[in-house]
């Protein structure tokens, strides 16, 4: 072999590293809109960003006032990341800004949306509380996958056996989560000297109560009606236990489809109500929903398990009702029994806490000689430079009679990588109307009715896209179509199939971003417009052209609801440190 040598010398730094847990400084608990104040001193000097997460408590507390009782969680998919509304970085001194990611955590129900499978949905379930599907409490109907877990469910307690004890606050558990934080600093696997820039200062900003808290799907009329539990008799038998017109019952069973079983003697887990909640019953063939008199809606008393035949049952023990429907309320499997303990309310006001809260950073020791050599180059009018991939949010509002949307996003970063672009619902919706979705004022329609879900009504308004009958898109920038055609999203936008290339730009941008795309089933639920403005290693400098997104909706249904444009541009911003002085560079 000739030029080098096989062996080659090279400087290699023995480290050890440890965990410090840094509380915030500004209070012991949180509610909502309240901001979290957390200060990393400059004694921590080297820290390991990406293995350090943001570690609390939190705890849900329902509305005493509401009529009836119900199960909550925070959202499913992005678990106590839902609480993050803003967060901001800034040095120790709070002097400059270094990173601010406004709508956060929209950004990252677009990750976890798409960067996901189930290995990184178990792995998030056990530390971030989402919710993981859990097959005790799957559908057997063939509505669509939900990620509904009634036997591990981080934020209340399982209830087994028979129950007679009316639901309440103390059936809610302090779910312990430990997030990591998806800003470019803190995803960033180098080394951060914080001791150049007096330590670290994150201020977080909670997001509202009226955004964060979601019901069981398999409870909720408008949102996955045939994974409803369903009404099978008032007296536990299919060949005469309808309800007639005008008679009165104490009792209602369950058939035992989607999971409605008795899984060991009275353990009865799988089911989603719970004593003290309101419920009522809705026909899936004709439309017509139940009522009763005396009292207008049944309450739930007790439920325990009841074997008739070979068929075991779940039994809602409630107040006398008389049905008061006009029709009988049928053995044959069409009626299905939904929550209406927020539905009927006037107003919800379920709260949480956040409590014990503390950033865990990995502290890196780093040998002295090290240190002494980097801060003597320091003084000598050197300067250190540290890239890190980042986002910043451009946002946009939109009216629902718009058909054609020319979006201008002031684009003013000069080393970018992709766009993605987040049309949210932008209605201002009650606790009450966001949690039930169905409700006098409903929330966005993802597919059609009747589908194999029957409704299918959105959950997650404002954190999520909106498709709302699109037709197609384009970008237009550099004084070019970006791509050179316009791209269709009819199929898409009237949820009848997928259209592909939409997926295809969608899936370059993503990976652009830094986001493995593994899964593209939310691409009607999170809907999302992208487009990868440099591929590879490359960078596209958008400072000081005029950006612009343009939107069609040119269907014969008409867009639905005025939309909130959180466009995301991912791009390199490098820190640079000389002397005394810190600046940041887009």
């Amino acid at each position: 072999m000739s030029g080098s040598g096989f062996f080659v010398a090279d400087d290699k730094i023995p480290i050890t590293q440890q965990s410090i847990g840094i509380p915030s400084e500004n209070g012991l608990s949180y509610n909502s809109t309240q901001v979290i104040e957390i200060q990393v001193p400059p004694t921590t000097k080297f820290i390991n960003p990406k293995a350090s997460c943001l570690q609390f408590n939190v705890k849900i507390k329902g509305d005493a006032t509401a009529v009836g009782k119900t199960r909550l969680q925070l959202d499913s998919g992005i678990g106590a990341q839902v609480l993050i509304k803003d967060i901001r970085i800034y040095d120790g001194n709070r002097n400059t800004l270094l990173e601010e990611i406004t709508d956060y955590n929209t950004m990252v129900a677009m990750k976890y949306d798409y960067h996901s499978n189930k290995s990184l949905r178990n792995k998030r379930a056990l530390t971030e509380g989402t919710i993981s599907e859990n097959v005790a409490s799957r559908g057997t109907r063939g509505s669509s996958v939900s990620d509904t877990d009634l036997v591990s469910n981080p934020y209340f307690k399982v209830k087994e056996g028979a129950q007679t004890t009316e639901w309440s606050d103390s059936d809610f558990l302090s779910a312990k989560v430990n997030l990591p934080l998806h800003t470019g600093l803190f995803q960033n696997d180098k080394i951060l000297p914080i001791m150049l820039l007096d330590g670290l200062h994150i201020s977080i900003t909670l997001e509202d109560n009226a955004r964060v808290f979601r019901q069981m799907d398999n409870v909720l009329l408008g949102r996955r009606t045939t994974y409803n539990p369903i009404f099978h008799s008032f007296n536990g038998s299919a060949t005469d236990g309808e309800i007639k017109n005008g008679s009165a019952t104490t009792t209602f069973f369950l058939q035992d489809e989607n999971n409605m079983t008795n899984l060991s003697g009275a353990n009865i887990i799988s089911c989603p109500f719970v004593v003290g909640e309101e419920i009522n019953l809705f026909n899936t063939t004709s439309a017509v929903t139940a009522s009763f008199t005396g009292p207008a809606y049944p309450k739930i008393v007790s439920i325990s398990a009841s074997e008739v035949g070979a068929v075991k049952f779940v039994v809602l023990t409630t107040q006398s009702v008389t049905n008061n429907s006009g029709v009988s309320l049928t053995t044959d499997g069409s009626w299905v029994i939904y929550s209406n303990s927020v539905k009927r309310a006037g107003s919800y006001e379920a709260t949480y806490q956040v409590s014990n809260v503390e950033l865990v950073v990995q502290e890196v020791m780093m040998p002295s000689n090290y240190e002494s050599s980097m801060l003597s180059k320091m003084k000598e009018g050197g300067s250190l430079s540290y890239d890190f991939l980042s986002a910043t949010n451009y946002r946009y509002s939109q009216l629902a009679s718009d058909r054609v949307a020319n979006i201008r996003i002031p684009i003013n970063n000069t080393r970018c990588k992709s766009i993605l672009c987040v049309p949210t619902d932008a209605n201002v919706y009650t606790q009450q109307q966001a949690i039930v979705g169905d409700s006098a004022t409903p929330t966005y329609k993802v597919f059609h009715d009747k589908t194999r879900d029957f409704r299918f009504h959105s959950g997650r308004s404002g954190l999520v896209g909106v498709a709302d009958h699109i037709s197609s898109y384009n970008f237009v920038y550099d004084g070019r179509l970006q791509p050179s055609r316009v791209v269709s999203c009819s199929k898409t936008g009237n949820k009848v199939s997928i259209s592909q290339q939409a997926l295809i730009e969608l899936d370059k941008a993503l990976t652009s971003a830094g986001i493995e795309t593994h899964s593209m089933k939310s691409y009607n639920e999170n809907f999302i417009i992208g487009r990868a403005l440099a591929l590879g290693s490359g960078v596209y400098d958008a400072s000081n052209k005029d950006f612009n997104l343009q939107v069609n909706y040119q269907e014969t249904n008409a867009p639905s609801v005025p939309k909130l444009w959180k466009n995301y541009v991912f791009h390199l911003r490098r820190l640079v440190i000389r002397g005394d002085t810190i600046s940041v560079e887009l």
